[in-house]
């Protein structure tokens, strides 16, 4: 998937792989190498709260450290920080982070130049040898609940009082990690 931000003039690739890459840094150094003007992180796609999500951790990512005042010196640990919607880097990697449990993961690329962006998810897919699926990325079972609201803390009470009548746990799972999220510019 890709979006344009309009109000920042950059563009945001989101998208998932049913695979664990050998070296995430390796990896990362690779594209980085290559496309040194876009920002790309991997996550384990099992304990993010899906595509929306992971856009507004993503924005709310590039707002911060757009401003005076970022929390990271670079904007992938920027994105791993909102993604994981905590300030230190140690306990965001453990949340979200590539781990040896990992089967999936989440990629995001970030650019000014729209080619680059894409040219990097290529290179992303020739790397890991896999191809892409945005499909996975809001595709849930029980163990991606449990482990999502694991990684924010969200308890049943949390979710009881936000659920609607018939409205899916997933839903408020999304809306919950949104606000936890949200909350890293607030507490700058």
């Amino acid at each position: 998937m890709l979006f344009e931000i309009k109000d920042s003039a950059e563009f945001v690739w989101i998208s998932a792989f049913d695979t664990k890459p050998d070296g995430v840094e390796r990896v990362l150094q690779s594209i980085q190498g290559k496309y040194p003007d876009v920002s790309v992180q991997l996550l384990d796609l099992d304990k993010v709260a899906g595509s929306r999500y992971l856009f507004l951790a993503t924005y709310n990512a590039l707002k911060s450290f757009r401003s005076k005042q970022p929390i990271a010196r670079s904007l992938g640990m920027e994105i791993l920080l909102y993604a994981a919607g905590n300030r230190q880097i140690g306990e965001a990697l453990k949340n979200v982070g590539i781990t040896p449990e990992t089967r999936k993961l989440a990629a995001i690329a970030v650019g000014k130049s729209r080619v680059q962006v894409l040219e990097s998810a290529a290179a992303l897919h020739d790397i890991l040898k896999k191809e892409e699926s945005d499909d996975l990325i809001d595709r849930w079972d029980q163990d991606r609940i449990k482990r999502v609201r694991s990684v924010f803390g969200i308890g049943e009470k949390e979710i009881k009082a936000l659920r609607h009548k018939n409205e899916n746990v997933v839903k408020a799972l999304e809306h919950l990690a949104i606000e936890r999220s949200a909350m890293l510019a607030i507490k700058k």
